[in-house]
């Protein structure tokens, strides 16, 4: 018998795993620029801010008062699109809903800050580009930490805050651990470019049932969402990159919290599978003087898709608790 060359038979090994690898990222790279293209191609404006091309969509009366909506993590603009409240509040209210960093149609270029206070710094250069005087923010879940940054900041760049599902404190979870390996040097790109799509669409349907319980998830929502942005390697490592910094920016924040010198409003589910409201939302309300919460009955982590009085009762509210505008003149730089 023929002495068997277990070295050639390695190189071949590796080789064809190599070639494999590379096949389902190219395929990964192609699906997420047709997905861009030509499934759910941009809907909206661009402006280019520090280097980053954000991705915005615009409602409302153009003299109303302004909103700034911050999508969570995982999520993009049409989130808060789909879910109507942007359309609720879009009456009475000049609605200003970004893409975030690595999210829908807006760029993640390399380099950049993507922690909650690099992305309070980026929407505080957004807000100067499209002449926004003092917005109110809106944020849901990750989107929460980057509003309370906002809130904070010395700058004074919002008017005041009403927060969806926050996360606000450290807080140790395996699902964060395991959602936030694409981020992990090295092995993380390998994930995402190989086995990110597959695995995503076979995640998708139980975070969705965490997501919105105990409520059933919404037909609109079914229908209407763009599932496909998440399926691109890009996206993923964006979700994954906020994960892993999420405990850290809140422990940097959270010293910050009872300074807030502007009108905060606080909305959770009180069946959050998700975040826990007492851990959150309900701690930040009794470290922040004259903050409000309400903990919503029979409701889960998408509380945006079902409590559109609640949100827009607070956010009239907040509204008229905040300051008036500076009315600062603010530089217009649009693409």
């Amino acid at each position: 018998m023929a002495d068997i060359d277990t070295t050639r038979i390695a190189l071949a090994a590796f080789g064809a795993l190599a070639l494999a690898a590379g096949g389902a990222a190219l395929h990964a790279f192609l699906h997420g620029r047709r997905v861009e293209r030509d499934v759910h191609p941009a809907h909206g404006r661009f402006v280019t801010v520090d280097g980053v091309r954000i991705h915005y969509v615009e409602v409302g009366p153009a003299d109303a008062p302004p909103i700034l909506f911050v999508h969570g993590n995982g999520a993009c603009l049409d989130d808060m699109l789909v879910s109507g409240l942007v359309q609720a509040c879009a009456g009475r209210y000049r609605c200003i809903v970004p893409d975030r960093p690595g999210y829908g149609h807006t760029s993640r270029p390399g380099g950049g800050s993507y922690t909650p206070q690099g992305q309070a710094d980026l929407m505080i250069g957004f807000i100067a580009a499209l002449g926004l005087d003092e917005p109110l923010v809106v944020g849901h879940s990750w989107g929460s930490l980057l509003s309370m940054a906002l809130a904070v900041d010395p700058r004074r760049p919002v008017r005041g805050a009403v927060l969806m599902s926050g996360y606000y404190y450290p807080q140790d979870r395996s699902d964060v651990f395991v959602m936030g390996l694409p981020s992990a040097p090295v092995v993380g790109p390998a994930l995402v470019w190989t086995l990110g799509l597959p695995t995503m669409r076979r995640m998708q349907p139980k975070l969705l049932d965490r997501m919105f319980a105990p409520r059933p998830t919404p037909e609109r929502f079914l229908a209407r969402y763009p599932f496909a942005y998440a399926e691109r390697p890009w996206q993923m490592s964006a979700a994954a990159a906020e994960l892993a910094v999420m405990s850290d920016a809140a422990g940097d924040l959270m010293p910050r919290y009872a300074s807030c010198a502007v009108p905060l409003a606080l909305l959770h589910g009180a069946q959050d599978k998700a975040l826990d409201p007492d851990l959150h939302s309900q701690r930040l309300a009794d470290e922040v003087s004259g903050a409000s919460v309400a903990i919503l009955p029979g409701l889960g982590h998408m509380i945006h898709y079902f409590a559109h009085d609640e949100i827009l009762s607070a956010i009239d509210e907040t509204m008229v608790r905040a300051r008036p505008p500076a009315s600062s003149a603010l530089g217009r730089a649009a693409e």
